[in-house]
């Protein structure tokens, strides 16, 4: 299970680092699923044995690692839409998901709104 989160949280991070938006949200909800995978992971003994008893004595697993997986798991999907609805956004404005075509296109809108307009002929 430690080698899986792991892996995930490597690859995730790895993708959140890229130029590419769509690549960057899929990295954030890589990191999002490890994320989940670890705090679930967390209500399971060492060979996924139940840690807690209940009323009777039967082993049973925690309910509140669960509990915190399935908010979780809730938060991912709402976040990861909000940011694709954005990359969507950005993709209709500037044409592109590379953010570096995204920083040349905000400069040069920059550039031409600092030019001062010229002052109208009159005549």
């Amino acid at each position: 299970m430690a080698l899986t989160v792991g892996i995930l949280f490597g690859v995730g991070v790895m993708l959140t680092l890229r130029r590419d938006l769509v690549r960057m949200a899929a990295g954030g909800l890589l990191v999002t699923n490890a994320a989940i995978l670890f705090t679930l992971s967390t209500g399971f003994a060492h060979r996924g044995e139940p840690l807690l008893p209940d009323a009777d004595g039967r082993p049973m697993t925690d309910p509140l690692a669960q509990a915190l997986g399935l908010t979780a798991i809730v938060i991912g999907f709402a976040t990861s839409a909000l940011l694709l609805a954005l990359v969507y956004r950005m993709h209709e404005q500037h044409g592109s998901i590379d953010l570096r075509d995204m920083v040349h296109a905000e400069l040069e809108e920059e550039r031409t709104l600092s030019q001062e307009p010229e002052p109208p002929e009159d005549a």
